[in-house]
């Protein structure tokens, strides 16, 4: 599918291929420290080809990703991965520095939630660093907060999708 920002501009969003882990090793490296910190919650340095791997293979039911790019090159991923609780799923979003702040990362959070609707999952676990207050603040607005909890400047939130009453 293609959408179009509030800018005008057309960003595609497909979901994930096994040979899209070149595109995510490209997202990594176009991404500033402080964007990898906040989605990885540590200072890694690289993008290891095996991660990349991992991350790119996914099962489209209990494991899904979408990717955003543009003609030029990947600029986004959201995804969401299995938790130790059955019925819940931990999201993650993350957009090349150039492309946080136009409204992708609410189209993303927004098509990743469908989706992961689509396959009958309802309840979604995100782990956001504390001071990362645009994405506290997008899931407050998009989603249902459940219970919300923070520790270690980590802020745990368990949620729904808006409207779908579930606790």
């Amino acid at each position: 599918m293609t959408v179009t920002l509030k800018d005008g501009t057309p960003v595609r969003i497909r979901p994930i291929r096994p040979d899209d882990d070149q595109s995510l090793v490209e997202i990594f490296n176009h991404s500033s420290p402080q964007t990898v910190y906040q989605r990885f919650f540590s200072a890694l340095p690289a993008l290891t080809p095996d991660m990349a791997k991992r991350l790119s293979n996914v099962d489209s039911l209990r494991r899904l990703a979408l990717v955003a790019e543009t003609d030029a090159e990947p600029v986004g991923v959201a995804r969401y991965e299995p938790t130790d609780q059955p019925d819940v799923v931990e999201l993650a979003v993350v957009l090349v520095d150039d492309w946080q702040n136009r409204g992708l990362g609410r189209i993303m959070l927004r098509e990743i939630l469908r989706a992961a609707e689509q396959n009958g999952i309802r309840r979604f676990r995100a782990d956001v660093l504390a001071d990362n207050r645009r994405m506290l603040q997008l899931l407050a607005t998009e989603t249902r907060i459940l219970d919300r909890k923070t520790e270690a400047g980590v802020t745990s939130i368990l949620l729904s999708q808006r409207g779908t009453g579930t606790s």
